[in-house]
């Protein structure tokens, strides 16, 4: 394939535009809350729209909406070409969820079962109520990650990880045999453990880390921001939220930071 096939940045853009639009329509049809999250949050505050250089899109949800989204789309509420991703059963890859459209493939290393463009979806649930309780939390959060990162073999095809791969494979062999969808299935359960609406406070136990906990009153009053010419919700605690997990993230990074995450996106025919 020759490298004028992939989609530009301006194109990705424009393709998880849609997805996130697709998002949305449903999310005000039922009244579910969702808040736009980490550099899509970043980017609606500071760029009202997309960072330049970045190429995915990441929402939170309170469980009991994240859950009521699942349920709604599986009882046929997308529209033509989008597609949810499993968080549980057999065919649970990641312990959260992935909208995608499937008239754009994706080439990734690091996304190997994903196989078309998506944005992430990720759930929020109670906090504990001391700081080495919540760091409990999350370390077993990322024992069933590791675990599942071993899986998938996640390491590039370049010479230079040559012996990063030969060293690697009897790990990846253990997780293997493990298996993903196992390794899902608990991360997903030990998140349950807490129930949102009983906890002052919450965080994102699948994927983030002990900085990732935030008062739900702060974070779920919800207000609109334009991102690429249309509304979306965020939190009106936004400040603290990024300043939490960036520091100064008003300010830009140095050019040899801006880079994409690597994704290779081409339109299917």
């Amino acid at each position: 394939m020759k490298k004028t096939d992939y989609l530009s940045t301006a194109q990705i853009h424009s393709a998880l535009l849609g997805i996130l639009v697709e998002f949305d329509r449903i999310c005000r049809k039922h009244n579910l809350r969702y808040t736009l999250a980490f550099g899509t949050l970043i980017g609606a505050v500071r760029h009202k729209g997309f960072i330049p250089w970045d190429d995915d899109v990441d929402v939170m949800m309170p469980r009991a909406d994240y859950e009521r989204f699942y349920e709604i789309t599986h009882g046929g509420e997308l529209s033509e070409h989008f597609v949810l991703s499993e968080d549980r059963g057999k065919k649970a890859f990641y312990p959260f969820l992935k909208l995608m459209d499937d008239r754009y493939s994706i080439k990734a290393w690091s996304h190997i079962e994903v196989p078309y463009l998506f944005i992430d979806i990720f759930p929020l649930d109670g906090a504990a109520d001391t700081e080495k309780e919540i760091k409990k939390q999350f370390d077993v959060r990322l024992r069933y990650n590791a675990l599942a990162a071993l899986s998938r073999w996640a390491v590039p095809e370049h010479k230079r990880y040559l012996i990063l791969r030969v060293l690697g494979f009897p790990a990846y062999l253990f997780g293997t045999i493990y298996g993903r969808p196992r390794a899902a299935k608990h991360n997903r359960r030990h998140a349950l453990k807490l129930d949102y609406d009983e906890h002052a406070k919450c965080g994102c136990f699948v994927f983030g880390n002990e900085r990732w906990v935030f008062d739900k009153d702060k974070l779920f009053t919800l207000i609109e921001l334009p991102f690429e010419g249309k509304l979306f919700y965020c939190m009106s605690g936004y400040d603290e939220f990024l300043t939490m997990i960036y520091g100064n993230y008003m300010k830009l990074p140095p050019v040899d930071k801006q880079v994409t995450h690597g994704l290779k996106v081409r339109r299917i025919k």
